[in-house]
């Protein structure tokens, strides 16, 4: 007896002491999760927050634990992330913690509805005891200008179920946004100083006030209703006006948007689907005022035959060359997709509504605008880091002179100038150079092809034979570059003179 008292005394003792080390955790987990920041009059607590910019997109991190909560069976409670800043709401997706009778009718519907989500845009939780009782709210957003001085609130919304009524509740849980840091860099590993110190860059002057464009493609998926689509282009272009207008202070000229669509059906109900669907588009732009008093054009294409052709010659399909002559000798009007879907028991078609029809189902755009005043190097550098597209061809050649000569920021700006302005001798020539510095002859020639007659490319396509050692023609066009002024040309003559 006195052995089973001893037991069960170093039993409780020991069951005592596991507790006091369990209660310990509880108070250690719960003060840090109380050690956030409060919301909704002290029930929600905040923790984890951050707000940073990463390639253009804004990451938005929280913790939000309820555990003080006392949210009755039959209520629910409603939670919205909201970002402002300089006259702009956005608003987040919301997170909706049911009771647990809240919970039985959510389940209900949803069962009803054959399983799919009632409320597509809200995350919904059940408001458990037994289980730890907050969540992690993790989204990403395009960045726009605007946000570098936003402010994130909570946005608290009871269900005003019980006859009580639905009060609703805002507090500031943070504000400020990490931008990336500006990157810079010594030379390359890659250059050559020895080439680097020959090659010229070409300055690009600014115009003034001239005319520029900014061109982009938004995809769209089948099956979507008119309003959808309408809806994702929308806030895709309110995206990049926004940006335009406020890294660049421009002022939007026009807008043309081309859609293009695939077969669905009779080909003459396509076309006139068409010139509806263009038709109201440009109606949705115009009256949501999304650039304003500027023109809107709107064109669709039912079926884009010609990019269909394209895609298929370089796909890997079955039957591919079948494929492209049905498209190129049949009309539309006189069976060509009915053809295409025999073809083989319908095994390219299938290939082509699996494959082929997405990448051609698009809408492309160019928004023309005049620049109201000149970026300096950190806002080019700025704008760069988040959306280059905002950049003229000026701007690069400001913003990579900004840099170090030779560093991996100075050659990634010159690259990325020839890509967006392919047209642009400047472009190119500066882009030749980047590509001679690193001893790249095949690249540097596909550069400076087109260009290789202008004075501006002259000492570069030099640089260009002396890599490829072809000396007499080197000299030729060096000493063509210095007779133009071009200091690099001077000096590499000198060098190879021995002077």
């Amino acid at each position: 007896m006195e052995f089973e008292k001893m037991k069960y005394e170093e039993w409780h003792t020991s069951k005592m002491f596991v507790n006091k080390i369990f209660l310990v955790f509880v108070w250690l987990l719960l003060s840090h999760v109380m050690s956030g920041q409060p919301a909704y009059q002290g029930k929600l607590y905040i923790t984890n927050k951050n707000l940073s910019v990463s390639r253009g997109t804004l990451d938005i991190t929280l913790t939000v634990s309820y555990e003080r909560l006392n949210l009755p069976s039959n209520e629910s409670l409603t939670i919205t992330p909201v970002l402002k800043g300089e006259g702009q709401v956005l608003e987040l997706p919301s997170v909706q913690i049911n009771g647990t009778f809240e919970q039985r009718i959510y389940r209900r519907e949803q069962a009803l509805s054959s399983g799919s989500s009632i409320h597509p845009s809200l995350m919904i939780l059940k408001d458990d005891p037994a289980k730890s009782r907050l969540f992690s709210y993790k989204y990403q957003v395009k960045y726009a200008a605007w946000m570098k001085n936003g402010m994130l609130f909570l946005r608290t919304g009871e269900c005003g179920c019980n006859g009580k009524p639905a009060g609703i509740f805002e507090d500031k849980i943070a504000d400020g946004v990490t931008l990336p840091l500006i990157r810079t860099s010594p030379i390359g590993a890659d250059v050559d100083h020895f080439y680097l110190n020959m090659v010229n860059i070409v300055p690009v002057t600014d115009k003034g006030d001239t005319l520029d464009f900014i061109r982009g493609v938004i995809p769209y998926g089948l099956g979507k209703s008119e309003e959808k689509v309408a809806n994702e282009i929308y806030f895709h272009l309110k995206q990049v006006v926004r940006s335009l207008e406020e890294q660049s202070g421009a002022n939007i000229t026009n807008l043309k948007i081309t859609g293009y669509g695939t077969p669905e059906g009779n080909y003459l109900k396509n076309e006139k689907n068409a010139s509806l669907r263009a038709l109201a588009l440009k109606n949705y732009l115009r009256d949501a005022y999304l650039v304003n008093n500027a023109p809107i054009e709107v064109k669709w294409v039912a079926e884009d035959w010609d990019s269909i052709r394209a895609l298929v010659m370089q796909s890997e399909m079955p039957l591919k060359q079948a494929v492209t002559d049905i498209i190129t000798t049949i009309d539309v009007n006189r069976g060509r997709e009915h053809m295409l879907a025999d073809l083989a028991d319908g095994a390219s078609y299938k290939y082509l509504w699996d494959h082929i029809f997405p990448r051609v189902r698009r809408v492309e755009y160019s928004i023309g605008y005049i620049r109201k005043y000149r970026l300096n190097a950190m806002e080019g550098r700025r704008s760069f880091e988040l959306d280059s597209r905002v950049l003229k061809l000026s701007d690069f050649f400001a913003l990579g002179m900004s840099y170090p000569k030779g560093s991996n920021e100075y050659n990634d700006v010159f690259d990325l100038a020839a890509r967006l302005f392919p047209d642009s001798p400047e472009a190119a020539i500066n882009a030749a150079s980047v590509a001679l510095s690193k001893c790249d002859a095949p690249k540097a020639r596909a550069y400076l092809a087109k260009y290789a007659t202008l004075p501006l490319a002259y000492n570069n396509t030099g640089v260009l034979y002396l890599l490829e050692g072809n000396r007499d023609k080197a000299e030729v066009y060096l000493q063509m570059a210095a007779a133009n002024g071009v200091e690099e040309a001077k000096r590499t003559l000198a060098y190879l003179h021995g002077k």
